[in-house]
């Protein structure tokens, strides 16, 4: 399905990159952000971030068709959770869904939410 508050009549050259980490069920504690390029294994550290505010993603701008990954630390009711994601955020056209056609990026959320502790 395409949103169509999110489609471009131009190409875009780069993307929002969005990470989840948290919902309004659970809320941890000390969370810390780790963005790698490409996979974790690879070691390729883009950015750390330790999140003091309560909210609950994160945007980074992102290059297009290229690997992302993210782990998220934290502490839960007591317990340490370490959770993974990846995203690669690419471009789409659409051409009948809006009222015009239109670029739009998508695959470009990262969620480290907890979804069973």
């Amino acid at each position: 399905m395409t949103d169509c508050r999110e489609c471009d009549p131009e190409y875009p050259q780069q993307a929002d990159l969005v990470i989840r980490y948290r919902t309004p069920e659970f809320i941890p504690e000390n969370p810390r952000v780790t963005l790698y390029e490409g996979a974790i294994e690879d070691s390729l550290i883009i950015r750390k971030f330790y999140i003091g505010e309560a909210v609950s993603f994160l945007t980074v701008d992102a290059v297009l068709y290229k690997d992302y990954s993210a782990t998220l630390e934290f502490i839960f009711e007591g317990q340490k959770y370490i959770t993974t994601g990846a995203a690669r955020p690419r471009v789409r056209y659409d051409e009948t869904s809006c009222d015009e056609p239109c670029y739009y990026v998508y695959d470009n959320v990262i969620d480290l939410r907890l979804r069973y502790n």
